[in-house]
C-alpha cells in the first residue's frame, strides 16, 4: 500500500484551506506516496515532509493545454490512484483523470453556484466534468444541494465533508476583548450582506448603545459602503480597515465582542468557524452553510436573512446581557473542537479516503 500515489491539488498559500490541506497531506503520507499541485509557490513557513513532492503548473491557472499535457505526463509516470482536486484545477483533473482512467477521481466543491455568474454553457460544461468525477466532496449539506440542483449530480456520489480550521486560540497572545466592537470579515460583494449589517448599526445606536464595527476586506461594492456608513452618519464607528493576513484577522476575531456574518448566501463559512476557533461569539444569517454551523440560542445567535432590524436586535441581546454572551461564546467554541478542528476533520478525512483506495 505505501507504493501507491495520491494527487492532492490546492494552493499552498498561508490560508485555513492550506492549513487543512497541507495537514491532510502529511496524514496521508503516513501511508501512501503524496504529490501535491499547487498554482502558487509553497510560503517558507509551510513544513512539509521531504518524500512529498511539490509540483507547480505551468499557468497561473491550470485550465490550458499545456497543463492537461504537465498533468498527464505525471499520471503516466506516478500512476496515483487518488486524485483530489478542487476550485480551477477540477476540470482538468476530471478530463485528464479520466482518459488516464484513475480509479478514483474526487472533486472537491467549496462555493455555491450563486456566488459567480453562470451561463448556460458554463453549467453544461461544469455538469459533463462532474459526471467524470467518481465522488464529489461537498463542505456543507447546502453546497450538496446545491451540486444536485444545479449541475444533475446524483446524491449518492456526494459525501459531506465539512471544512475545518486549526485551534488557533491557545497560539494568541493574550488579548483583551473590546466590549464595544463587533468585527465582519470576508469580500466586500452584494452576496454578503455587510449593507445589512450597516443598517442594523442605525438602528442599534439609536437605542444608545456604544458599539463600532471594523470591516477587514475589500470587494467592488467598498464605495457604496462607505457612503451608505456617511449617509446614515456612522463614519464614526464603522472603520473599513481593509485585506489583513490570517495572523491579523484571527486576532481581530479574539479582540471584537462579537463577530457578524450577514450573508445572503454562503456555501459554508469559514468566518464562522475561525471566530469560534478563538472563542468569540458569531451572529449569522439563517441561510445555507451557516445556519447548519450555528446552533441558535446555544451555541451562537441566528437572524432573518436580509432583516436588518432582527439583526439589532440579536445585537442589541448580547450588548444587553454579558453574560449571555460569554456562554454562547464558550459553547460555539466547544462545538467547533467538536466538529470543525483541523486534526479531527483529518482523521476523519484520512480514514474517508484511505476506505475509497482499499
Amino acid at each position: 500500500m505505501e507504493n501507491k500515489t495520491i494527487f492532492i491539488s490546492f494552493s499552498l498559500a498561508n490560508s485555513s484551506v492550506s492549513d487543512y490541506f497541507v495537514d491532510l497531506c502529511i496524514r496521508l503520507n503516513s501511508t501512501f506516496k503524496v504529490v501535491i499541485f499547487s498554482d502558487s509557490q509553497k510560503p517558507e513557513s509551510i513544513l512539509l515532509p521531504e518524500d512529498i513532492e511539490v509540483k507547480y503548473w505551468p499557468s497561473k491557472r491550470p485550465t490550458k493545454f499545456k497543463d492537461g499535457y504537465f498533468l498527464y505526463k505525471n499520471i503516466a509516470k506516478y500512476k496515483p490512484v487518488l486524485t483530489i482536486s478542487m476550485f480551477g484545477s477540477v476540470n482538468i483533473f476530471m478530463l485528464v483523470g479520466w482518459f488516464c482512467n484513475v480509479q478514483n477521481r474526487v472533486a472537491c466543491v467549496r462555493t455555491l453556484s450563486s456566488q459567480f455568474p453562470q451561463k448556460k454553457i458554463n453549467v453544461i460544461r461544469k455538469s459533463l466534468v462532474y459526471k467524470l468525477a467518481t465522488r464529489i466532496i461537498t463542505n456543507s449539506e447546502a453546497t450538496k444541494q446545491d451540486v444536485i440542483d444545479n449541475f444533475g449530480v446524483d446524491e449518492k456520489k456526494i459525501k459531506v465533508l465539512p471544512n475545518s480550521v486549526k485551534n488557533y486560540n491557545d497560539t494568541l497572545p493574550n488579548i483583551e476583548i473590546q466590549t464595544n466592537k463587533i468585527v465582519y470579515v470576508g469580500r466586500l460583494h452584494p452576496s454578503k450582506g455587510i449593507d445589512i449589517l450597516i443598517d442594523a448599526l442605525s438602528i442599534i445606536r439609536d437605542k444608545k448603545i456604544d458599539i463600532h464595527l471594523d470591516i477587514i476586506g475589500e470587494g467592488p461594492i467598498e464605495n457604496k459602503l462607505k457612503e451608505q456608513s456617511a449617509h446614515l452618519k456612522l463614519d464614526n464607528i464603522i472603520h473599513f480597515l481593509g485585506s489583513k493576513n490570517k495572523e491579523d484577522v484571527l486576532k481581530a476575531f479574539k479582540s471584537s465582542y462579537c463577530a457578524v456574518i450577514p450573508s445572503n448566501t454562503e456555501a459554508f463559512g469559514y468566518t464562522v468557524i475561525e471566530a469560534m476557533s478563538v472563542e468569540t461569539c458569531v451572529i449569522g444569517a439563517n441561510n445555507t452553510g451557516i445556519k447548519e454551523i450555528i446552533i441558535p440560542e446555544q451555541t451562537g445567535l441566528l437572524f432573518e436573512t436580509g432583516n436588518a432590524e432582527d439583526l439589532a436586535n440579536k445585537l442589541e441581546s448580547i450588548f444587553r446581557n454579558k453574560t449571555w454572551r460569554n456562554t454562547l461564546s464558550k459553547n460555539g467554541f466547544d462545538r467547533f473542537l467538536n466538529n470543525y478542528e483541523t486534526e479531527y476533520a483529518v482523521n476523519r478525512d484520512f480514514t474517508f479516503f484511505k476506505k475509497m483506495i482499499e
